[in-house]
């Protein structure tokens, strides 16, 4: 009895560790005919801007504000056709536009792409000639409300301690 068990528990140990060691069939990593900066400079920069801070005439976001890990999440999710896998902002007009880019010849690594944004346009100012001068004639006057000023300050006085506070304990009543 102790030798056909020892027999079946070699063979379904034979069995499990067949596959062991074996590297995993995976299929072909896919090939990109454009960098991750060629599709953005030809591409993405019409929304995105220069430096990726967006355009707000075309309700572009900033790319220039994110890391690589949620710009990754927000590509891949732009991609994939709205996967709910993004940190929340809305891209329903980026899908649609994004099926038409691919088309074009514009796809890229959502990893690659993140990695890029990231490297060349977080946290980084955008250069002053690429900034609109705001001048006094382009701000608009705005009337405020007629404030009276407040010209009586109160003075505060701190209040200090002079004797040493020691707790008391605490008292249950007693039932009688």
């Amino acid at each position: 009895m102790k030798k056909t068990n020892t027999i079946l528990l070699s063979i379904a140990a034979l069995f499990a560790l067949s596959g062991c060691n074996d590297t995993p069939s995976s299929p072909e990593a896919k090939k990109y005919t454009k960098t991750s900066e060629e599709v953005y400079q030809q591409s993405c920069v019409k929304c995105h801007g220069k430096n990726g801070e967006g355009i707000t005439e075309k309700k572009s976001p900033a790319l220039n504000d994110r890391q690589a890990g949620e710009l990754e999440l927000d590509l891949f999710d732009v991609k994939n056709g709205g996967t709910n896998q993004s940190s929340g902002t809305d891209h329903d007009i980026m899908e649609h536009n994004m099926q038409k880019l691919m088309a074009k010849g514009y796809d890229y690594d959502p990893k690659a792409m993140a990695e890029y944004i990231e490297k060349s346009f977080f946290n980084k100012e955008v250069p002053k000639e690429e900034v609109a001068e705001v001048t006094p004639e382009a701000v608009p006057v705005v009337a405020e409300p007629a404030v009276e000023a407040v010209t009586a300050v109160t003075e505060v006085t701190p209040v200090v301690a002079t004797e040493e506070v020691t707790p008391t304990p605490e008292v249950t009543p007693v039932a009688e």
